[in-house]
C-alpha cells in the first residue's frame, strides 16, 4: 500500500497548458444586423428586469419651488375709494356752512361797537369842559381822561393853586339830565356823607348868590378815605364836578370856602 505526500501548495508548481501567456485577442467581427442597418456597436442588450427596490435605493432629492403670495389689492382700492369721497363731502360741507351769502359778500362789514367808557374824550368836547374849569388851574395841570358810558367828556386835574384849593379834582361833562343825575350818584358813593360847613344840608339844593330864586344844581359833602369832599353839579353847564383836600389839607372849611368863591 503506497501513500501519496500531498502537495506543497507554497511550492512553485509548472505551468499549466492552459496558463501560457496570451496576447490581445482576435476581434471577432459582429454578426450582420438582420435589419439591414450594420452592427450594432452601442447596442446595450436586451433590457433588464426593473424593482420596485430600485426605486428607493438612490436618494430622493426634491427641488422645491418657491411661491410668490400674490396680494389682494382690493381692500386697500375700495378703503382709498372711501376715504377720498369723505374728503369730498366733507369739503362740500365745509365750503357750504362757511360761504358768505350774496347778501352778507354784498353789505359792508360795520365797524365794532366800542363802549364810551373805553374811549379817550373827544377833542371839541375837551376842549370845551377844560374852558369850563374854575380859575387856579396852572397850564398842563388838567388833562382828559376816559369817560364812563354816561359822559361825553372827562377832565382830571392835580392841585389847584388858589388859597383853600383841591389837591385833587375830576370835571365831567354830560349830555343830559338823566346822565348828570347819573354822575352825581356815582360820586356820591365813593365817599362817606357828611353835612356840610355851617352845617349846611347834604346832598342839597345850592343857589348862585347872583340868581338866589333858581336853583343851580345839587351839592354833597362827604368823607373819603378821612378826606374832606365836596360834590355839586351844575344844571346850566351840564357838568359834575368832585374836588378834593389831601393829608396836608386843605381843611374842610377851607376846601367849602374854595368851592363857595369857584362855582
Amino acid at each position: 500500500m503506497s501513500s501519496s505526500t500531498p502537495p506543497d501548495p507554497w511550492q512553485e508548481q509548472p505551468d499549466a497548458p492552459d496558463e501560457t501567456d496570451t496576447g490581445p485577442l482576435e476581434r471577432v467581427a459582429p454578426e450582420p444586423d438582420p435589419d439591414g442597418w450594420g452592427p450594432q456597436w452601442d447596442d446595450p442588450g436586451p433590457p433588464q428586469p426593473s424593482t420596485w427596490a430600485e426605486r428607493f435605493e438612490a436618494p430622493l432629492t426634491v427641488s422645491p419651488r418657491t411661491l410668490q403670495r400674490q396680494r389682494n389689492t382690493k381692500p386697500f382700492v375700495i378703503g382709498a375709494a372711501v376715504v377720498g369721497a369723505v374728503a369730498v363731502v366733507g369739503g362740500l360741507i365745509f365750503w357750504w356752512t362757511t360761504r358768505p351769502s350774496s347778501e352778507e359778500a354784498e353789505a359792508p362789514s360795520a365797524p365794532p361797537a366800542t363802549s364810551t367808557s373805553t374811549q379817550p374824550a373827544k377833542a371839541e368836547e375837551a376842549a370845551q369842559l377844560l374852558k369850563q374849569l374854575p380859575k387856579g388851574y396852572p397850564a398842563g395841570t388838567c388833562e382828559p381822561a376816559d369817560s364812563s358810558e354816561n359822559a361825553v367828556a372827562q377832565v382830571v386835574c392835580e392841585r389847584n393853586a388858589d388859597p383853600g384849593g383841591p389837591v385833587s379834582a375830576t370835571y365831567t361833562l354830560v349830555a343830559d339830565r338823566a346822565a348828570l343825575d347819573s354822575e352825581f350818584g356815582a360820586a356820591m358813593a365813593t365817599a362817606t356823607r357828611v353835612n356840610c360847613p355851617g352845617n349846611i344840608q347834604s346832598p342839597g339844593p345850592w343857589r348862585r348868590n347872583a340868581t338866589p330864586d333858581r336853583i343851580s344844581g345839587q351839592l354833597f359833602c362827604g368823607l373819603r378815605d378821612g378826606q374832606p369832599t365836596v360834590v355839586w353839579t351844575d344844571d346850566v353847564k351840564m357838568t359834575v364836578s368832585a374836588v378834593r383836600a389831601g393829608p396836608d389839607g386843605p381843611t374842610f372849611p377851607q376846601l367849602y370856602a374854595w368851592w363857595s368863591s369857584h362855582s
